[in-house]
């Protein structure tokens, strides 16, 4: 993207925004005073309110601008955009307040202020998000992206390409590898298959960085720290400071610890020594208060439908079944820890992956009774397939100890299995459904693969689509195909 594409970019923010604002000024004075819905006391004229309006709306768009709304590295992506909108809405409505105490321009409607405010949150967030959609779009299509090279071809530089590659909306675009110890033209697969035509390549060595970058038109360098020697992290350093001022790119610096962990980190100083601290859980802050609205209203509003149900459901498997009703796994919390879970007793468990024991029973049959195939009733395996089965994990959604969206749940027994995984695993909340549960993976490996990109890239809007997609399956009675489970 170059300098010219992101100056439009930004002034298609500016003129958003300020339409945004102007909509809630205007829409603020109708509810308020002209159309007659509240309380009629003596107003200043429409005119007034006009001028006002003229004089706030480039302090308004300042405040943007010094709250780094105008910052393209910050925003077109995250939820940090909208929170800095609403303290950026609150700012500006004080900053009106102070102007008409000091300058005593007009008496102002209080009732027309706080209405303003609740609008240009409600238009100014609505313009953003729709624009961001339209970036997206157009990052989706191979336009507006980023030239990246990444310096360190590791399994870590992979894994960072990989997430790249992934993630389309971010509008990056990798064009090769510089490493200290692979020489030029060497392929970087970032999958298992055989190198290909459009394989990326290591283009050089860290000394021929900024004549690569240059001659590709790069605009983002990523530094995998760990992938290069001391000596040659330094000497970037140096000639990034040489060439501050005539090198067209940014230099971005990745930990070394983005493959062993997707909880995010926090900068800190202390004694004004910069250090990075890691947060235990992936979700944290307003996203984290989001999840829980959505487990918890959704659990509230199942709980009254499931109630009756789960009677009736206990009725007819006592009916119908001999053994135990409901089958009880032990399993790892977030955070570490344990906790129990409930599921209906169907006898039955998913079709197997290779290399994949699946992570409530294989080999671990401590939670529920053996059954053979003829046992098995319709009603266990309507139970199953409709998903019906995992009915009594609502009340681990209102304990706080699972989300309906999360990584499968893995029992103490299948610990040992995902140690390799457990570290980034046991950031969130399992959940009753999941990446897992709607993508047709073959195997454990693929399986935590996409557990993993789903915890990196959570978002609320990521876990309504797969409670709609799962909805689907279910609908369709696409659960996995049932098997009983080893003996």
């Amino acid at each position: 993207m170059n300098r010219q594409t992101r100056r439009r970019i930004l002034a298609a923010l500016v003129l958003l925004d300020a339409l945004g604002i102007t909509l809630a000024l205007v829409m603020a004075y109708w509810l308020r005073i002209a159309s007659g819905l509240l309380p009629e006391r003596a107003f200043e004229e429409f005119a007034v309110y006009l001028k006002v309006g003229l004089l706030i709306i480039p302090i308004w768009l300042l405040i943007f601008a010094l709250n780094h709304l105008y910052e393209l590295r910050a925003v077109l992506g995250g939820i940090d955009e909208y929170v800095q909108i609403a303290k950026s809405n609150l700012f500006a409505v004080v900053a009106i307040i102070m102007l008409g105490y000091w300058v005593r321009i007009a008496t102002l409607s209080r009732g027309w202020l706080v209405i303003a405010w609740v609008l240009a949150m409600l238009f100014v967030g609505l313009f953003r998000f729709l624009f961001r959609r339209y970036i997206y779009r157009l990052r989706q299509r191979g336009r507006l992206r980023t030239r990246t090279l990444i310096v360190g071809a590791n399994e870590q530089g992979k894994a960072i390409a990989r997430q790249f590659h992934a993630a389309g909306s971010a509008g990056v675009e990798i064009v090769g590898f510089i490493d200290d110890f692979l020489p030029p033209g060497t392929p970087v697969a970032l999958d298992d298959q055989p190198p290909r035509a459009d394989t990326l390549r290591v283009l050089g060595g860290p000394d021929r960085l900024h004549q690569v970058a240059q001659s590709l038109d790069v605009r983002q360098v990523v530094v995998v720290t760990n992938a290069v020697a001391w000596e040659t992290f330094q000497e970037l350093m140096a000639e990034l400071n040489v060439n501050a001022g005539r090198a067209p790119y940014e230099i971005k610096l990745s930990p070394g610890f983005y493959e062993i962990l997707t909880t995010g980190v926090q900068v800190t100083h202390d004694a004004n020594v910069p250090l990075l601290l890691v947060n235990r859980q992936r979700i944290t802050g307003v996203d984290k208060l989001l999840k829980a609205s959505l487990d918890y209203l959704l659990a509230i509003v199942n709980m009254i439908i499931a109630l009756p149900l789960m009677g009736l459901i206990l009725a007819a498997l006592r009916i119908s079944t001999r053994g135990p009703l409901i089958d009880r796994h032990q399993v790892l919390a977030c955070g570490g820890g344990t906790f129990t879970t409930w599921k209906f007793h169907t006898g039955l468990v998913d079709t197997p992956r290779p290399g994949f024991a699946h992570p409530l029973t294989g080999g671990d049959s401590s939670g529920g009774a053996l059954v053979s195939a003829e046992q098995i009733t319709r009603l266990q395996h309507f139970l199953y397939n409709t998903g019906l089965d995992k009915m009594p994990q609502l009340v681990n959604i209102l304990t706080g100890q699972m989300s309906w969206v999360g990584p499968r749940t893995v029992s103490v027994g299948q610990a040992e299995v995902h140690s390799p995984w457990l570290p980034n695993l046991l950031t969130v909340k399992p959940g009753i459904t999941g990446p897992w549960a709607v993508v047709d993976e073959h195997s454990l490996d693929e399986e935590m693969r996409l557990t993993m990109y789903y915890i990196r890239n959570w978002t609320i809007w990521m876990d309504m689509q797969i409670l709609l997609q799962t909805a689907q399956r279910i609908l369709r009675l696409e659960r996995g195909k049932a098997r009983l489970p080893e003996r």
